[in-house]
């Protein structure tokens, strides 16, 4: 074994010592580095938040196994999820609708929109579209009025000349030598006539411009009775009692009396219509301080499930042989008037038409 000379270990030391000081400086310098690479790391984490957070959109970030990378304040609010969660506990929770990219969650209505990055992760983007679906049901609902007023006009056109031919043949008739039953199917025959007549006056009257003719003031106690009157005929015969609550201080509502009285009347024939022999159709108000509440309900079978959500539109009727133009016509007048009218129902206990109009008394008139 060969002993190295003492000068020779003393620069291997030196040169270890060098070597040890170098790799210290370059471990300070990476670590210095890291830092800064950190440092600027966090900083444009926490950029990235606030414009997360400042979107109007709802903004989620999930990587390539399905799990939230990061999410805007507003994201976690909507989704109730946080960073680490599956997406699709969300998505499972979602309705979808008629339109692409549009679902229900809970009432709201929310667009949601995705795109790829570069490196796997998905990008989605919820918007909230509640208020314009609303305004696109609002402009459908418009359209479809403007056709129902078409149609009912030119429907109206058609009908007019046999009825009116029809009430004149009649009235020669009943001015004719008849015994007491024939006068009695004569007479009947008439009233029938009349109705129809004025039901289909009254359909093209809702569905005219009301602009040119402002609207008056109407008491409602002895418009409502009036209503009364005009159903008692149709109540007798299918042999239904109609009551009616009207307190006699219920004030009174401003609009056009003729297309008001056809929607109460048109709920009633219905009411009627579904309601079983020795049954009762009940109209009863309730006046407020700003609205006034007509209820019209009746014994009946009660609306069709299916049918429910869609009873409001136009040509959908569960009634055999109906048009289904009355409820349109009905909710189309009711909003006219700055009212709304809904459906309340208990399956096998009958159906509860209700309208809501301003009460006049609340705007000083």
């Amino acid at each position: 074994m060969t002993l190295s000379a003492p000068g020779d270990i003393a620069d291997a030391v030196a040169a270890l010592v060098d070597e040890q000081a170098a790799l210290r400086r370059s471990l300070g310098e990476s670590t210095g580095r890291l830092a800064g690479s950190l440092r600027e790391r966090t900083a444009v984490a926490a950029r990235l938040a606030l414009i997360l957070d400042s979107l109007p959109a709802a903004v989620v970030v999930v990587d390539a196994a399905g799990r939230v990378l990061q999410l805007s304040a507003q994201a976690a609010r909507v989704t109730g999820l946080s960073a680490g969660d599956v997406w699709q506990t969300f998505l499972a929770r979602l309705t979808p609708t008629a339109v692409a990219d549009e679902y229900l969650l809970q009432r709201a209505c929310w667009r949601v929109q995705q795109s790829r990055t570069p490196s796997g992760e998905t990008v989605y983007a919820l918007a909230d579209a509640t208020r314009s679906v609303a305004e696109r049901a609002g402009i459908e609902r418009e359209r479809q009025l403007v056709a129902l007023g078409q149609f009912a006009a030119h429907l109206a056109h058609q009908l007019r000349t046999p009825l009116s031919a029809a009430l004149l043949h009649a009235g020669v008739l009943a001015r004719s030598s008849l015994d007491d039953g024939q006068r009695g199917q004569v007479d009947a025959l008439v009233d029938r006539l009349q109705h129809m007549q004025a039901y289909i006056s009254h359909a093209f009257d809702q569905l005219g411009d009301h602009g040119a003719s402002p609207p008056t003031l109407i008491a409602l106690a002895p418009f409502l009775l009036g209503v009364r009157a005009a159903m008692e005929g149709l109540a007798a015969r299918r042999q239904v009692e109609l009551r009616i609550e009207v307190p006699a201080d219920c004030g009174s509502v401003r609009g056009w009396r003729v297309p008001l009285e056809g929607a109460l009347s048109n709920l009633i024939d219905n009411a009627i219509h579904f309601s079983p022999a020795g049954g009762v159709v009940t109209l009863q108000v309730e006046a407020g301080a700003a609205r006034v509440r007509l209820r019209v309900a009746d014994q009946g079978p009660g609306v069709d499930r299916d049918l429910l959500p869609r009873i409001f539109e136009p040509f959908v009727s569960g009634r055999d042989g109906g048009t289904g133009l009355g409820l349109s016509i009905v909710r189309g007048v009711v909003e006219r008037h700055g009212g709304s009218v809904v459906v309340d129902q208990a399956p096998g206990r009958g159906a509860a038409f209700i309208v809501e109009l301003p009460h006049s008394d609340s705007r000083g008139t």
